[in-house]
């Protein structure tokens, strides 16, 4: 199985129970006006044509159609398709969702005004060729969104917690705590996953025409049940929204 099967298999296997873990659902209705208030900072009022790359379960997808914008999902999971378009239909809202690689997207040139996309990048085994693959897509002077976190910084507190916590993960979830989405090799594949961040991504943009990049932290409370606050705290994972626009 090559890389780009893995990175398939391993969302297809969560797309099920994808929205019930902390952090990917929204769960709550503040915390949706949270994302409506961060989302309508980041790209204006204006009703947009916007595609969500990397759409998953469609949870941003659905909020920016709820918000007024032509939304457009695409995501490499089959299964998580699936969900996204129950839950469309299940909201009553106007969303297309199509079958599609980050890296070679099934669109023409320039044919939208917002490129977003949520905790993507740092899984792309190319994430310089998916950037260049938004640019393509996107109107000059369209704007680039990327939403996503440190994961890789850990403070002694936190690794203390996650210490202490491990039995509980590991009788609540049948996993090992230490074990990410991949094993280290395939990890070693992800650029992104071993870059500092947000610095890499400034980086990246500016190597892909990209100017006007700005960096604003997400202070939205992740909502968690005490079960889960007990496995993985009190933490929000440092996750940050990076906007950048396409030069003309």
């Amino acid at each position: 199985m090559n890389a780009k099967e893995i990175i398939k298999d391993e969302w297809n296997r969560l797309a099920r129970d994808f929205d019930d873990k902390a952090g990917h659902g929204i769960r709550t209705k503040e915390e949706e006006e949270e994302w409506i208030k961060l989302l309508t900072a980041a790209i204006g009022k204006n009703r947009l044509k916007i595609l969500d790359v990397g759409c998953g379960t469609g949870v941003i997808t659905l909020l920016l159609a709820k918000m007024g914008h032509y939304v457009t999902g695409v995501d490499i999971s089959e299964r998580m398709l699936e969900r996204a378009r129950d839950k469309a239909k299940s909201i009553a809202v106007t969303v297309k969702f199509e079958l599609g690689d980050a890296e070679d997207l099934p669109f023409k040139d320039e044919v939208f005004d917002v490129v977003i996309n949520r905790h993507l990048l740092w899984t792309m085994l190319n994430p310089e060729k998916a950037v260049i693959e938004w640019r393509r897509v996107l109107k000059p002077g369209g704007k680039v969104i990327i939403i996503d976190g440190m994961w890789n910084t850990w403070t002694l507190p936190r690794r203390i917690w996650r210490l202490l916590a491990a039995p509980l993960i590991l009788i609540t979830e049948h996993r090992i705590p230490c074990h990410g989405h991949y094993d280290r090799d395939m990890e070693k594949k992800l650029p992104m996953k071993q870059s500092k961040r947000p610095q890499a991504d400034i980086e990246l943009l500016e190597r892909c025409g990209f100017v006007d990049i700005n960096v604003t932290r997400v202070e939205i409370p992740i909502s968690r049940t005490f079960i889960e606050r007990l496995k993985y705290g009190y933490w929000n994972n440092d996750r940050f929204l990076l906007s950048a626009t396409r030069s003309e």
